[in-house]
């Protein structure tokens, strides 16, 4: 069974589905990640949890902007953007980032 999900992966992956480029916010953060001084794999691997919420409604590309600034060390501009979010938004949004990005920490 196991080799059949595998081959049905397999299967899926060959039909000529492209991968959307990175975005530019994905690929600032993820440079601006590696600067700070986490490994390039944990920072793609965060950009892209932010990108896949971006994707599916759960996270505004405000708050991945927000994100961007803070990784850029800009925590005014940052702040500036999270102080507009209804209350509910302000709390939930990077609260789903933050569980989301724990995937991309290798456990101790």
């Amino acid at each position: 069974m196991k080799w059949l999900v595998l081959a049905g992966v397999i299967v899926v992956a060959g039909c000529g589905e492209a991968t959307p480029p990175p975005s530019e916010a994905h690929l600032a953060f993820t440079k601006a990640c590696v600067a700070a001084g986490d490994s390039a794999a944990v920072c793609e691997c965060r950009a892209t949890k932010i990108d896949a919420l971006v994707a599916d409604g759960s996270v505004s590309e405000d708050v991945q902007r927000a994100f961007l600034l803070q990784a850029q060390g800009k925590e005014d501009e940052a702040d500036a953007i999270m102080v507009t979010l209804p209350p509910g938004d302000l709390l939930h949004q990077p609260s789903l980032i933050a569980e989301a990005q724990l995937a991309c920490v290798a456990p101790n």
